[in-house]
């Protein structure tokens, strides 16, 4: 049993679509690092609590002291760093996408290039043919594209 091929025979490709996505992928990595992560450090900094009232009781949280304020203290703690490590990652997939859109933009960019110079070559190529002898010119057809 194989796996058939996808069927591109009508496959079209806008570079220019491709370098909006690109943009597109760009802006949202930059808010995921700036203004999600500059929340998550806001959040961070709150929970520090107020740094001018010492704590009265040896660990303690802002929860509290007793055993249940401690577990669900270290369970917040926990949640913001998973929180903030999946926001790392995040931006590092966007970072990653944006380089492969790009690089897609790249090679279509190329290929129409190469297409457009061969292209040209083969026009070249076959005007500077020579003319079919006994001087009678090759019939004409009119372009159509």
């Amino acid at each position: 049993m194989g796996i058939n091929p996808p069927d591109t025979g009508d496959l079209h490709v806008s570079v220019e679509d491709l370098d909006a996505a690109a943009e597109y992928i760009e802006r949202l990595k930059q808010y995921v690092e700036d203004t999600i992560s500059w929340e998550m450090e806001r959040i961070k900094e709150n929970m520090k609590g107020d740094s001018n009232s010492p704590q009265i009781v040896s660990n303690g949280t802002p929860f509290g002291a007793f055993a249940d304020a401690r577990l669900q203290w270290q369970a917040l703690e926990r949640s913001t760093a998973n929180m903030e490590a999946h926001l790392k990652g995040l931006s590092a997939k966007l970072a990653g996408l944006k380089k492969g859109t790009e690089d897609i933009a790249k090679a279509f960019r190329d290929a129409e290039e190469r297409n457009a110079a061969n292209g040209k070559d083969i026009e070249r190529l076959l005007e500077s043919a020579a003319s079919p002898p006994g001087g009678a010119e090759p019939p004409t057809y009119p372009y159509t594209a």
